[in-house]
């Protein structure tokens, strides 16, 4: 005879695969006959933990059958059973709390793991990470500003990133560099972002060699997956690497940029609204009113080209490099218009 333990554990896993088997029947439903066959129980069995979902587990279901034409009602117990294969079942919504869709991700991740090394539990563990799906690609899809689709970047190609990206799934990429080069990588997608200033799409992606870089999806010749194995980076990284890149660049080792901003009409204040949420921004006023603002970012590319935007009113002072090339910038200005 079982205990009262293997018994809670049997309905438990029973109940769950009532459950999944609605989700996967959607709006059609599923006789009382075929739910009770696929959970591997009786019809009366499964009758009454589909009614103790909905009694006390608040799940939404529905009862009809060509007997009985109103919803069922759990309060008549002396209404009239419909033959099991007559008996339909439907879930009339998703939106509820139930112990398989109201685990955090950490959880549901390791639950999956635990299915997924069963062999009898590859069908539950499949509807299980479609489940995941969204709040993976919720977690992995970073939109800085407004979407926008334009050539190189539609929405299908978006969406196959996307479903790489909820299952780390390595790539092999044939992209085409800013200056023609074409170039073959393998890589770990780690995450994708939109950047409003360019309105483009970019993929970060990882390799051991090259670390993180970012790949405009519009470049993209060809996306397959890969046969070899990367290990992703920590999400921690992840993150850290999204905050503090200045728009999408990750070119080279973190630097430290310091810029000076005269106190000139409305350059404060749109310094100050621009840089507001870096994670390593300072500002430190000066006697003559301007500011000496200093970030730390993994490229100055993009950077440069937003400084460039207050004119005479910036002055770059670190690194070296970065204040010789907005030099040579000035020097081609003047050379073109003549001093």
């Amino acid at each position: 005879m079982k205990c009262s333990e293997e018994l809670k554990e049997q309905a438990f896993h029973r109940v769950i695969r009532l459950v999944n088997l609605l989700m996967a029947a959607g709006a059609e439903g599923m006789s009382l006959a075929e739910l009770a066959q696929k959970a591997g129980t009786s019809p009366e069995i499964a009758r009454d933990d589909l009614i103790t979902l909905s009694e006390y587990g608040r799940v939404p279901l529905f009862c009809s059958s060509d007997d009985v034409d109103d919803d069922f009602d759990s309060s008549r117990p002396d209404a009239p059973a419909a033959p099991p294969d007559q008996e339909v079942w439907t879930l009339a919504s998703r939106d509820f709390a139930f112990p398989v869709t109201s685990l955090t991700h950490q959880e549901s991740a390791m639950l999956l793991h635990i299915l997924e090394s069963l062999q009898e539990c590859r069908t539950l563990a499949a509807m299980l990470r479609r489940s995941l799906k969204r709040p993976m690609e919720r977690r992995r899809v970073a939109i800085t500003g407004r979407t926008m689709y334009g050539e190189g970047q539609s929405e299908e190609r978006i969406a196959q990133l996307e479903e790489y990206l909820a299952h780390r799934t390595c790539l092999h990429i044939v992209y085409q560099s800013a200056r023609g080069q074409r170039v073959s990588r393998h890589i770990c997608p780690v995450t994708l972002v939109y950047d409003w200033r360019t309105c483009a799409w970019y993929l970060y992606g990882y390799t051991p060699s090259l670390g993180m870089r970012h790949y405009r999806v519009s470049r993209m010749i060809h996306v397959s997956e890969s046969s070899e194995a990367i290990q992703p980076p920590d999400d921690a990284e992840v993150e850290e690497h999204v905050r503090t890149c200045w728009g999408v660049e990750w070119s080279r080792d973190p630097v430290e940029v310091v810029v000076r901003f005269s106190d000139d009409f409305n350059v404060l204040t749109r310094m100050l609204s621009d840089t507001a949420g870096r994670p390593h921004a300072t500002y430190t006023s000066q006697p003559d009113g301007s500011v000496i603002y200093r970030d730390i970012m993994p490229g100055w590319n993009e950077f440069r080209t937003w400084v460039a935007t207050f004119g005479e009113s910036a002055e770059i002072l670190k690194p070296e490099d970065l204040r010789r090339s907005m030099a040579q910038s000035v020097d081609l200005v003047l050379a073109r218009y003549g001093e």
